[in-house]
C-alpha cells in the first residue's frame, strides 16, 4: 500500500521535475520472469526512485544498511521494496548480516521479481566506472544455481544518465544487453568461487558496453556540457543520443595534454558568449520547433503559468532552500530535491484542498484541484520561453552581427566533430 502511494506521487513529481523523460528497451523486461538489474549510481536514492517509477514492475532494491538502524526505519523502508546490504565501513559486525539480505534477493527473485543491484557499490558524480563488487555475481549464481530452479536467470544491464542535477534536467533510461547465466552453472557446480569471480570479471566489459562512461572521470564535467549539446541534436531520438554520448566521451578519452586544454578553452568561450548575449546552445541545433508555434504555445498556456508560479511559489521556494541547505554532494541534491518537493507539495495540496472545499468558489477548486498538472505546464513554459527568447535574439544577431553567429556556429560545430 505505501509502495503503491510513494509510486503514484513520485510518478507525478518526476513529470514536474524532469523537462523530458525517455525510456528506452522496456520490452526486454518479460512479464513475470525475474531479473537482476545492474544500473550506474550518478544520483543516491533518486537512481532507484526513477528505476521504480518508470519501468513498470514493482522492483526491489538494495540500499546502505546503516538508514535501517531504528525498527521504525526498518520497517517503512521495507514497505519501500528496500533492502539492507552492509559494507565494512558500517563494521565487520554488521558485514555478517548480508547472508539475510542475499537470501531475501533469492527469494524476491524465485517469486519473479526485479531486483535492482549497483554493482559499483556507491553513488558519485563521475562518470567513471569503479571496479566491480562480488554481491551481484553472488546472488545471481546462488540464486540460479543452488536448488532454485532458475538457471534461465538473466543480469539485464540498465544505464541511467541525467543531463544535469538539478531541476529540469533530461532523464535517459536505457534497457540495454542481458547476460544469461546459464553459462555459469558448470563452473559454478564445480567451484561456487571461481564461478563469483569469473562473472564478476565478466560484468565490466558487459557494463562498459551499455552504460554512458568516460576512462578519465576528471573529463566528467566537460563530457556531461557536450552531451548536453549532442541531446538538443538528437531530440527525440534517444537511441541516437545515447549512441552519440558514448562517442563524444570515447572521443573525449582520446583528447589528452594540448589538444585536451585547447578543447576545453573553446567550450568555455562558447559557454561565455552565449551568456553574455543570452542565448542557449538549442538555438544552434537542428530541432528547433517554428517561432510561430512556440509563441502561439506561450500564448495559449500563459494563465495556467501564472496560477501556478503564484500557487507554488512558496512551497518551491521553501523546497529549494532545504535542499540548498541540506546537500553538500551534488549527486546527492536531485535525490534530496525531489524527495522533499513530493511531500512539501502534497501537504500544501491537501491544505488548500480541504480549504477551499469548505467554499463555495467553484473556479478556484478546479484550479486547485489541477494545480499539480498546471506545475508540469508551467515548467515546460519557462523552457520554452527561454529557448524562443534566445531564438528571437540569434535571429537579431545574424542580421546586425553576422560574424559573430559564425564564430558560434564553427564553434559548435568544432566541439562536436
Amino acid at each position: 500500500m505505501l509502495y503503491r502511494f510513494a509510486w503514484v506521487l513520485m510518478w507525478i513529481t518526476f513529470k514536474i521535475y524532469f523537462r523530458r523523460i525517455d525510456v528506452i528497451g522496456l520490452e526486454k523486461l518479460e512479464k513475470d520472469k525475474p531479473y537482476i538489474l545492474v544500473a550506474n549510481h550518478p544520483a543516491s536514492f533518486l537512481d532507484a526512485m526513477v528505476l521504480a517509477v518508470f519501468l513498470k514492475r514493482d522492483l526491489h532494491f538494495y540500499v546502505r544498511g546503516d538508514i535501517f538502524k531504528h525498527p521504525l526505519a526498518f520497517k517503512f523502508l521495507t514497505w519501500l521494496h528496500m533492502i539492507p546490504i552492509f559494507s565494512r565501513e558500517h563494521g565487520m559486525e554488521n558485514v555478517g548480516r548480508n547472508y539475510n539480505t542475499f537470501e531475501r534477493g533469492k527469494k524476491l527473485l524465485q517469486q519473479g521479481k526485479l531486483l535492482l543491484i549497483f554493482p559499483e557499490g556507491f553513488s558519485r558524480l563521475s562518470k567513471s566506472i569503479e571496479p566491480m563488487k562480488k554481491g551481484p555475481a553472488r546472488v545471481a549464481l546462488q540464486t540460479a544455481f543452488d536448488d532454485s530452479g532458475l538457471n534461465h536467470l538473466s543480469i539485464q544491464s540498465v544505464a541511467l544518465n541525467y543531463s544535469y542535477h538539478g531541476v529540469q534536467s533530461d532523464l535517459l533510461i536505457r534497457l540495454g544487453e542481458s547476460l544469461p547465466l546459464v553459462h555459469y552453472g558448470g563452473i559454478y557446480t564445480e567451484s561456487p568461487a571461481r564461478a563469483i569471480s569469473m562473472l564478476t570479471s565478466d560484468l565490466t566489459p558487459f557494463f562498459e558496453r551499455n552504460i554512458i562512461h568516460i576512462q578519465d572521470g576528471n573529463k566528467t564535467l566537460v563530457a556531461e556540457e557536450i552531451m548536453r549539446m549532442e541531446f538538443n541534436d538528437c531530440m527525440g531520438e534517444p537511441s541516437k543520443f545515447f549512441e552519440q554520448a558514448r562517442l563524444r566521451c570515447e572521443k573525449l578519452d582520446t583528447k589528452v595534454d594540448q589538444a585536451y586544454d585547447q578543447y576545453v578553452e573553446v567550450l568555455n568561450q562558447y559557454k561565455k558568449l552565449l551568456h553574455v548575449h543570452g542565448l542557449v546552445d538549442r538555438s544552434f541545433s537542428n530541432n528547433n520547433p517554428p517561432h510561430i508555434m512556440g509563441l502561439l504555445n506561450l500564448l495559449l498556456t500563459i494563465e495556467f503559468y501564472l496560477f501556478a508560479k503564484v500557487f507554488w511559489l512558496f512551497p518551491g521556494k521553501l523546497v529549494k532552500w532545504i535542499a540548498d541547505k541540506t546537500v553538500t554532494r551534488i549527486d546527492f541534491y536531485t535525490s534530496v530535491y525531489s524527495g522533499v518537493l513530493a511531500f512539501t507539495c502534497l501537504i500544501w495540496w491537501l491544505g488548500w484542498m480541504i480549504f477551499i472545499f469548505q467554499t463555495d468558489l467553484m473556479l478556484l477548486k478546479v484550479s486547485i484541484t489541477f494545480s499539480p498538472f498546471f506545475a508540469y505546464i508551467a515548467m515546460q513554459w519557462e523552457h520554452d520561453f527561454a529557448d524562443l527568447k534566445s531564438d528571437l535574439k540569434l535571429k537579431n544577431l545574424k542580421s546586425t552581427a553576422p560574424s559573430l553567429v559564425k564564430q558560434l556556429e564553427e564553434m559548435r560545430s568544432f566541439l562536436l566533430s
